[in-house]
């Protein structure tokens, strides 16, 4: 077995593999410019009078964030950024992702840089590791 790429099994014994990292990258890559892009539109409309709003902007991406990934993830393991790669967040043994895991993703991803860092010493991110799932591919 690859250790870098090691194969879950699912309930029907379909073995599916882990994307590796440049997919992961990818997802990471659309879903945080459409996240900046509605970000920055909300914090524009709603902070534009105000003299100082940076933490009010801050706080505002940390929501958005958090509702953009557990909105879609809950729901049926895709993102927009998985959509286009054709990839699916599952539970580690291949069974759909749960919404207490969905949240617990969500939550791991508002670490700022330190979650993204974690897949330099590792094969799995904090938000994986800690709410036991894997991007997998969705075909």
């Amino acid at each position: 077995m690859d250790p870098i790429n090691p194969q879950l099994t699912t309930s029907t014994n379909s073995a599916v593999v882990p994307v590796g990292k440049g997919t992961r990258f990818i997802n990471a890559l659309v879903d945080g410019i459409l996240l900046g892009i509605v970000t920055n539109i909300i914090s524009y409309t709603v902070l534009r009078d105000m003299d100082s709003g940076a933490g009010l902007s801050f706080l505002i991406s940390l929501v958005m964030q958090f509702f953009y990934y557990y909105m879609q993830e809950k729901n049926n393991g895709l993102t927009i950024g998985k959509r286009l790669t054709g990839t699916k967040v599952v539970m580690a043994d291949g069974s759909p992702v749960t919404d207490e895991a969905a949240r617990t993703r969500s939550l791991w991803r508002l670490i700022p840089l330190l979650d993204a860092l974690s897949f330099l010493f590792s094969d799995l991110g904090w938000h994986d590791k800690y709410s036991n799932t894997r991007v997998v591919s969705a075909k």
